[in-house]
């Protein structure tokens, strides 16, 4: 196991004379920003997988991922870290993430074009194109399965469909009806955000975010790189790779938490995904080294 450290170790809870939560024995205020100390696990991946770009679980050890250059779904055993089957279901193209609902296979390009792999694990399987109003001026990096509402949830890693520069959207797609809904699910808020990182004890590493939040555009602040949903609480995570971080919302949307990460071994962090036994996995693309890498954190719940 290998620690990494945290970008910051006091910020504005550190102003009211409160303790950073490092300590699964501590309990945070449901409104405190949580920086946690995060042991990881490191599965590097074959030449195959360096622009691995999204991952989504069929059991506790075997996930499916995708590249962003082919339409390949890759079969990966992460007790044996190697890959174990490949399937080919389109040409290529720029995809970004994948999840599985069922015995279906969702998958999005930066686009905004979703396809549905219908019995993906069947002998013939039906590729389904579905609409959506997105565009690559969207940049659309992350999508999650909402199993609550039967719903997709679609992270634009720029700008929403109203181009609003302070929030990050996030969308709907429901599919009981099949269709998209244009009002967005959830909002990540810039004042909120900014509101976390106020205070008179600021480390200088943060800094940057109180300057990035100055010029008012969330593209300097956080950018969604991709979206999972935490089964036993219907948490919402968030990875932002620019400045390292993974937002939580409450079901209902609420801001709770922050982890804040750092290390050479997060190099281009673009999926995220909690497989069934609860444990949380990070994909990252290769970058200079060229060897991509999917890590098992244990973050404080």
């Amino acid at each position: 196991m290998i620690r990494f450290s945290t970008l910051l170790t006091l910020f504005a809870l550190a102003s009211c004379n409160n303790p950073i939560a490092e300590d699964k024995g501590v309990n945070a205020k449901e409104d405190e920003i949580v920086i946690s100390p995060i042991d990881n696990k490191i599965n590097e991946l074959p030449p195959e997988l360096s622009e691995i770009s999204g991952i989504t679980f069929l059991n506790d050890t075997v996930l499916v991922a995708i590249q962003d250059e082919e339409g390949i779904l890759y079969y990966y055993n992460l007790p044996q870290n190697r890959i174990v089957k490949k399937q080919t279901f389109a040409g290529s193209g720029d995809y970004e993430d994948l999840i599985r609902v069922g015995r279906d296979i969702y998958v999005i390009t930066s686009e905004g074009i979703l396809s549905q792999i219908k019995n993906f694990e069947s002998v013939n399987p039906i590729l389904q194109p579905i609409l959506t109003p997105f565009s690559k001026k969207n940049d659309i990096e992350g999508m999650a399965y909402d199993s609550k509402n039967h719903r997709l949830l679609i992270a634009p890693k720029e700008y929403g469909l109203d181009q609003n520069k302070t929030v990050k959207q996030i969308y709907g797609f429901d599919l009981r009806t099949m269709k998209f809904q244009t009002e967005p699910a959830y909002s990540i808020r810039l004042e909120e955000i900014e509101a976390q990182f106020q205070g008179d004890a600021l480390e200088e590493s943060s800094k940057k975010f109180l300057k990035a939040i100055g010029n008012q555009n969330m593209n300097k602040v956080f950018r969604s790189s991709a979206i999972t949903i935490k089964e036993s609480t219907g948490e919402i995570f968030v990875l932002s790779s620019l400045n390292g971080l993974i937002i939580i919302l409450s079901p209902d949307g609420k801001l709770t938490k922050i982890i804040q990460f750092s290390g050479e071994e997060y190099k281009q962090p673009e999926g995220i995904a909690f497989a069934p036994n609860g444990k949380l996995y990070i994909s990252n693309e290769g970058g200079k080294s060229g060897i991509g890498n999917i890590i098992e954190l244990t973050h404080e719940n």
